[in-house]
């Protein structure tokens, strides 16, 4: 024996959602809706003030779908109503729910595209005018009108909000102030008679005022232990062209190769005309960093002058000492130079050291008679070691060349070492 189908499940009733003068219901049934009746009464006293029949499917199927009145609802007054529905499927079942929903019968604000006249604030202009027009879409006839007299409000992210009120024929125009970069919209809240409605949003953006901040080491390059002086002198761009930025606070950082930073301590700020001038004693090659962020008179960062930020080279020469230096003839008249090559701070991949030789009494200058590698490190330093063919008598030393912008020159003390017998 066959199954009865179910009757029909009436779901809700609602407003169309751009057009607020139509009326739409969910509803199912296992054989299939066939018509729907929608009773539009009064909350405050029951009244029928509208029967709405020429539904028609939207969306779904007539087992399980949204169906739409074919004809706008005609009331004498905007508000709320609440929508009374009954349901017959294909077979005649009926069923009915009241309060199945409510119709907003109220104008649907629309605003056009707001217009700006410029989406960019900088130091000395801070505020934008936005322009628009609301209208609104009436749901007694579906026509677009001017929205007159009605509270538009400019909300911007963490300013405040600025209230405007439309003319005649529906334009508005606002001047926002803003302290930051902002997403700018319009929007209209529920009122008697309106919907809520909100524009398009617009970001608006800070362009900072430039900022310059040269700075120079002097010397640029030093023996590793020596000092420097870093100079420089802070400006921005005002409204009135390139000024100095007195009394200013700033960071000064001293960096190596490979980004390792560490902060000048006890910096000053910058005199009346924007200089500073500090002496710093650099470890290693690399460079000095300043940069400075401006603050407005809470403390905060100002958004509206640019961080400036640069930087200038200094190299540092690192130590080579020779620990010790010999000469002396062995047994077969030769001589015999050795001695001991220490590096306190870098040791380079490689030790070429020269053995230099000098005759006696002359003004000549130091000839490189052997060079030879320092190698394996013992208690005074890396050891080096040289025999030379020499009988006259003379002068040597053990002369290192450095490495330019890395390693300082070293000499070894004198040896005189007679001739040979």
């Amino acid at each position: 024996m066959a199954t009865a189908a179910s009757p029909p499940q009436i779901g809700r009733a609602f407003n169309g959602l751009s057009d607020k003068g139509f009326v739409q219901i969910s509803a199912s049934a296992e054989a299939g809706i066939e018509g729907l009746t929608a009773h539009i009464r009064s909350y405050a006293t029951g009244e029928e003030l509208a029967t709405v029949t020429d539904f028609s499917l939207s969306s779904g199927t007539v087992q399980d779908g949204v169906f739409t009145a074919g004809t706008r609802v005609q009331l004498d007054k905007l508000g709320s109503y609440q929508i009374d529905v009954d349901a017959m499927d294909t077979l005649g079942q009926r069923a009915s729910k009241r309060d199945a929903g409510s119709l907003y019968y109220v104008i649907q604000p629309i605003f056009s595209a707001l217009a700006f006249d410029h989406t960019t604030i900088t130091y000395s202009r801070r505020t934008v005018q936005v322009q628009g027009t609301l209208t609104g879409l009436w749901p007694t006839d579906g026509l677009v009108r001017p929205i007159s007299g009605h509270t538009v409000r400019i909300t911007a992210t963490w300013d405040p909000t600025v209230e405007v009120q439309t003319a005649a024929d529906g334009r508005f125009t606002a001047q926002v102030p803003l302290t930051q970069e902002a997403d700018i919209t319009a929007r209209v809240e529920h009122a008697s008679g309106y919907s809520f409605a909100e524009s398009q949003t617009q970001r608006i953006s800070v362009q900072p005022a430039p900022t310059r901040f040269p700075i120079r080491v002097a010397p640029r390059q030093v023996k590793y232990g020596e000092p420097v002086t870093i100079s420089g002198q802070l400006t921005w761009k005002s409204p009135d062209g390139w000024q100095p930025m007195a009394n200013r606070q700033f960071g000064l950082q001293r960096c190596e190769e490979f980004e390792r930073c560490e902060f000048v301590p006890d910096v000053p700020k910058t005199d009346a005309d924007g200089h500073f001038s500090v002496t710093s004693v650099p470890t290693a090659t690399g460079y000095y960093q300043v940069g400075f962020t401006a603050t407005d008179e809470t403390g905060q960062p100002d958004l509206f002058i640019a961080t400036a930020v640069s930087k200038a080279p200094v190299t540092v020469l690192q130590p080579a000492v020779f620990a010790d230096f010999t000469a002396a003839r062995d047994e077969s008249d030769q001589v015999v130079a050795c001695g001991h090559i220490d590096f306190p701070n870098h040791l380079p991949a490689s030790i070429p050291v020269q053995i230099q030789y000098r005759a006696p009494g002359t003004a000549s200058s130091w000839a490189t008679v052997a060079e030879v590698q320092a190698g394996g490190w013992e208690t005074s330093g890396h050891t080096f070691s040289a025999t030379i063919d020499q009988p006259a008598a003379g002068q040597w030393r053990a002369y290192y060349a450095g490495i330019p912008h890395e390693v300082q020159t070293a000499v070894s003390t004198k040896v005189r070492v007679p001739a040979a017998t």
